[in-house]
């Protein structure tokens, strides 16, 4: 009867390898393919840390506007702006309407329409948001620079 007992326990435990291997493989197969996407995903990872790398050393050597303030936490972030915000930027900068809207590169009527906006501002053109995104970063002393030469120019002629 031991022996019986014996080939009993031997086939169950024969059997119970069997199904657990059956469960096992499509468990192995997506450990595999997972293993597949982390290591995809590392390398993207450090070729974007070298394109970093890259783009700070470029940004280094660019040429800084006069009187910008540098705000390495703004690079990232995504730009908008509200009607009220262009109100405050410009009695920072200590600008008439028509001043800001030369230095925007921007019609006087186009300052006036965003000062009167109550939401955010849907600009058409990028240029023009970088722009304004620059002027934030600006100090009055040197939007006094910049305004300086176009005051100039127009009591020489």
């Amino acid at each position: 009867m031991s022996t019986i007992m014996k080939e009993l326990k031997a086939e169950i435990s024969k059997l119970s390898r069997r199904e657990i291997k059956r469960n096992l493989t499509p468990i192995k197969r997506i450990t595999a393919a997972q293993r597949g996407r982390i290591a995809a995903l590392r390398r993207e990872v450090s070729a974007l840390l070298k394109d970093v790398a890259v783009l700070k050393k470029a940004l280094a050597k660019t040429a800084a506007i006069p009187g910008v303030k540098t705000d390495a936490e703004s690079v990232g972030r995504r730009f908008w702006i509200t009607g009220k915000g262009i109100r405050s930027l410009r009695k920072r900068l200590g600008l008439t309407q028509a001043g800001f809207a030369q230095l925007a590169g921007v019609s006087n009527q186009a300052v006036v329409m965003w000062e009167r906006n109550t939401g955010k501002i849907p600009l058409r053109r990028r240029e023009t948001a970088a722009k304004l995104q620059a002027m934030r970063k600006l100090t009055k002393r040197a939007v006094r620079e910049l305004v300086k030469p176009s005051r100039k120019s127009r009591n020489k002629s």
